[in-house]
């Protein structure tokens, strides 16, 4: 009896081995043999075509308000077009406001780009997101992008509000921000470019946090 198995050692190769005292015909060998030298048997992506995920972290430092004062406007989950430029509206779809399993919808501006269609920049660009951990009293939450027309299919981010304690533990020397991401790559987004992206968003919501605390 002739046995074929799928070794993890090598994904999508075939190997074969005798089992008992009998061997299979040389046509049915020469077979095996043919489908061990393919790569993708079965029409599957071979190892060397799989992607790492995309991994990213970036900081903002407000010296004015707290993390006590700044918490609120990141918890507040269905308002980002107060804090993000080119978040036109923000809204929530289900869910309860502050618990896990709220989903908002945004609604993105599409910068026009030299040589684009007038259609291309009418564009509307969406994406549906879902608070999947919150935690006030660490001041901290993750969403993951549900669907999209973005271009994402695995994408789930943690945002931290931190005090800066300057080493007396009073947390009254400001705060910080951090955005932290694990992304499957994006269409479109080089891995370089799309840091870019979320750093500069991050300084921008940073500032504008800054100056509505410090309005009040």
């Amino acid at each position: 009896m002739l046995r074929l198995e799928r070794w993890n050692a090598v994904p999508f190769h075939l190997y074969t081995r005798e089992v008992g005292h009998r061997m299979a015909p040389r046509s049915l060998m020469k077979a095996v043999d043919e489908l061990a030298t393919l790569n993708e048997p079965l029409g599957l992506p071979s190892t060397k075509e799989t992607q790492a995920k995309w991994e990213g972290k970036a900081t903002v430092e407000l010296r004015g308000p707290t993390a006590d004062q700044v918490w609120p406007c990141l918890e507040d989950f269905c308002n980002l077009q107060k804090w993000l430029p080119r978040v036109d509206t923000c809204y929530r779809v289900e869910g309860e406001l502050g618990q896990p399993g709220l989903v908002r919808c945004c609604n993105f501006s599409k910068v026009p780009s030299e040589g684009s269609h007038e259609d291309e920049e009418n564009k509307v660009i969406w994406a549906k997101e879902k608070l999947i951990m919150i935690n006030p009293s660490e001041r901290c939450l993750s969403y993951e992008i549900l669907e999209n027309n973005a271009g994402f299919k695995s994408y789930v981010a943690t945002m931290k509000v931190s005090p800066i304690n300057d080493g007396d533990g009073d947390g009254q020397h400001g705060c910080t921000i951090e955005w932290s991401f694990i992304a499957d790559p994006i269409e479109g987004w080089p891995l370089e470019d799309f840091n870019s992206y979320i750093n500069s968003s991050l300084q921008f919501m940073g500032k504008k946090m800054e100056r509505d605390v410090l309005s009040r």
